[in-house]
């Protein structure tokens, strides 16, 4: 009776004992390294990028003829394409002089509350602060900073004057203090 109530037990128990044999430990898996996409390293970009800004405090800056302004369009911080080929141009010559720290200036039309067009503006200097970055240029050679409504370049209210008003503008240091 015990043979007979020891083998059942043992039965019983091989199944189980086989199945946690053969399943073991699993095998580390090999993770393969790839070069991100550029998608996907931009937003790896535009993670990092907010600690990594130049601190502007006590530094000038001014406009200069060979960089151009961008222009957005109403309640948007998306850059057009026609505003990603000027960025591309200004990168090429901001590359020229690694050490040149500039600013980007965003700027809003007179609608929205002054705080609104504060964070506007803001979310304008940091669209075209990544894509530069994105584009190759130091993020820590790089400050942003909004103006809003503040510093109007038409004071008509008027569509066509409100369009030259919200831009981003990349300022280089100034030369009035060399």
């Amino acid at each position: 009776m015990k043979n007979k109530l020891f083998n059942k037990i043992l039965l019983a128990f091989v199944p189980f004992f086989l199945a946690f044999v053969l399943s073991g430990c699993p095998k580390k898996q090999l993770v393969k390294k790839t070069t991100p996409t550029p998608q996907e390293a931009e937003v790896k970009i535009l993670d990092s990028v907010e600690s990594q800004e130049l601190d502007i405090h006590g530094k000038e800056f001014e406009e200069s003829s060979r960089v151009e302004k961008v222009y957005f369009e109403f309640d948007s911080s998306e850059l057009s394409q026609e505003a990603r080929q000027k960025l591309f141009a200004n990168a090429t010559l901001l590359k020229k002089n690694k050490a040149m720290e500039f600013v980007i200036q965003g700027h809003c039309d007179e609608r929205g509350t002054v705080a609104y067009n504060l964070a506007l503006g803001q979310k304008r200097a940091q669209a075209v602060r990544q894509y530069y970055i994105a584009l190759g240029l130091d993020p820590k050679k790089i400050g942003t900073l909004s103006l809003g409504e503040e510093a109007p370049e038409c004071n008509e209210s008027n569509e066509e004057c409100w369009a030259k008003n919200r831009k981003g503008e990349t300022l280089v240091p100034s030369l009035k203090g060399s």
